[in-house]
């Protein structure tokens, strides 16, 4: 995996200046309060509301506003160490309760959506969103936390898939090793993710957790892999999967392959973030909640 989503150089410095959320609001229209509400989740399962077991719920969208709001920032220009895409923020769309990061093909190449939640920037926290993506060749998808001083790495890639069956999802942590050197893990686990999933992450000092569908399913126990900076949230699409499969030596694109369409949308349902009750996490630690999990796929440098 390369430092391909490195945002566009005149994004970045507006980014910068966004500091550190400390009291971040939680939305609560009904439908019968917000004319552009649905009448039932898209995703089939509710966003959650209130706090977690060592978690304080700081954040959280459902895309059932008109618009996509200040919580937000749309990515535009190209993806650093991509040539084979642009952002654009006509490609960012919410419409009856989901934010679509749509793809399209164009004459002079494929334009893509992709979103920032700078403004909840944290040290530690978790992260879960609901989300799915169109089957496609061409089109991956990178749900990550990204430092907020934009000094890379550190890196947590918690759902991103360049499966054009979106059959396998995979996990990434980018740090600075021991010598000095940038390194990086991944892993990848099984499914249908064309379909409805809840993805997320967990972050501690010493420990990263990735999740799907509220369960754990890898996971780095590392001081030197976890990062200890604050990060903030990014959701992306992105062209290009084709050249990165050819990349990494796997099984290449095919001209005839029915995963080729012209438009292609990655769709999120609802997004929460929670903070740290570090007290409360204590307790669980020493209490072993948080022990290697012999059913999760373990990280090592």
């Amino acid at each position: 995996m390369s430092r391909r989503r490195r945002r566009a150089a005149g994004t970045i410095a507006a980014l910068a200046l966004i500091a550190s959320c400390t009291s971040c609001t939680i939305a609560t229209d009904s439908p019968a309060e917000n004319p552009c509400a649905p009448e039932s989740s898209p995703g089939g399962v509710s966003l959650p509301r209130g706090d977690l077991q060592g978690w304080k719920q700081i954040f959280s969208d459902d895309f059932d506003d008109c618009d996509l709001g200040s919580d937000w920032g749309t990515y535009s220009g190209q993806p650093g160490g991509n040539p084979n895409s642009t952002w654009d923020a006509s490609m960012v769309q919410v419409d009856d309760g989901l934010l679509n990061l749509n793809s399209q093909r164009t004459d002079s190449g494929w334009i893509t959506g992709g979103v920032s939640n700078y403004p909840v920037t944290q040290q530690y926290g978790r992260w879960e969103i609901r989300m799915r993506a169109d089957n496609s060749d061409d089109i991956s998808y990178h749900m990550l936390l990204w430092p907020q001083n934009e000094k890379w790495p550190p890196e947590i890639d918690f759902a991103e898939s360049v499966s054009g069956t979106r059959d396998e999802m995979s996990a990434f942590l980018h740090w600075v090793d021991d010598k000095g050197s940038n390194d990086k893990k991944g892993v990848s686990t099984g499914g249908d993710f064309s379909e409805w999933h809840t993805v997320g992450v967990e972050w501690g000092p010493g420990i990263v957790r990735y999740l799907l569908d509220g369960k754990v399913w890898a996971e780095a126990h590392s001081e030197t892999m976890v990062p200890d900076v604050p990060m903030w949230l990014g959701l992306q699409a992105e062209a290009g999967a084709c050249e990165r499969r050819e990349d990494w030596g796997m099984t290449q694109c095919s001209d005839f392959s029915e995963q080729r369409p012209d438009n292609v949308a990655v769709q999120v349902d609802w997004v929460t973030v929670y903070a740290a009750d570090f007290d409360e996490l204590e307790k669980m630690q020493k209490s072993g909640f948080y022990d290697p999990s012999p059913d999760a796929i373990q990280f090592t440098d």
